[in-house]
């Protein structure tokens, strides 16, 4: 097992890990037979979210930073950012110095049915001239290649950002692949094929509240649904 040198801590689960049988847990009926593994159940999300949220306002406010913009990654990591958002306001409004915290959103996409595409496609739902010399988060649900985000830290950065770090709930462990290195991360797990807690398979799974892991069968069933 080789995990990435990542600048903060994160909990890593190893590849002996097999998650929680998705029997111990309430699916929707149309998923339970596609459903392998809960890797990370939503309790546990929830909980590292918050640990994630006091350690990020903790480095900013160390660094003197009073206002941050977090950039969402549309459409899988919009559930992730809308969590990670609300943790941190609700911490920045406890903490000596306030820090204020504002979203926008950006879409991009690489994936075609279970395979990682090589262009990435960046739509802007904001004006980007707003990030010139603003400290700027970016938020993804899940690193596997780090094609996306290599590619959105670049057009970001463009806009000439006096900051840019970025926060991810999930990055696969690809042995072939070095990858990119977020700031800060939720999860490291093994390479499998995720789904739930707003990742989706061709449309499907999204709903989820944990992440899980796809079967065979369930990769079969909603192939090029999307």
């Amino acid at each position: 097992m080789t995990t990435r040198d990542y600048k903060s801590d994160c909990i890593i689960f190893d590849d002996s890990y097999e998650g929680y049988s998705a029997k111990n847990f309430t699916l929707p009926e149309i998923y339970e037979k596609h459903i392998s593994t809960i890797l990370v159940p939503s309790g546990m999300i929830e909980n590292r979210l918050e640990r994630m949220s006091i350690d990020i306002l903790s480095d900013y406010e160390k660094s003197g930073v009073q206002s941050v913009y977090v950039i969402c990654i549309l459409k899988g990591g919009f559930k992730f950012a809308s969590d990670l958002f609300k943790a941190l306001q609700e911490y920045s409004f406890t903490r000596r110095n306030y820090i204020k915290v504002s979203i926008d959103f950006v879409a991009a996409s690489t994936y075609v049915d279970d395979s990682v595409g090589h262009d990435t496609k960046i739509t802007p739902c904001t004006n980007m001239e707003k990030f010139r010399d603003k400290d700027v988060l970016i938020v993804e649900d899940m690193v596997d290649t780090g094609t996306s985000l290599n590619e959105l830290e670049r057009f970001v950065k463009k806009y000439e950002p006096k900051s840019v770090r970025s926060a991810c709930l999930l990055v696969k462990r690809i042995a072939e692949v070095p990858g990119y290195k977020p700031t800060y991360v939720g999860f490291e797990v093994p390479n499998v094929f995720i789904v739930g807690y707003g990742i989706d398979y061709n449309d499907r799974f999204r709903e989820l509240p944990h992440v899980c892991a796809v079967n065979d069968e369930g990769k079969r069933e909603f192939l090029g649904q999307g």
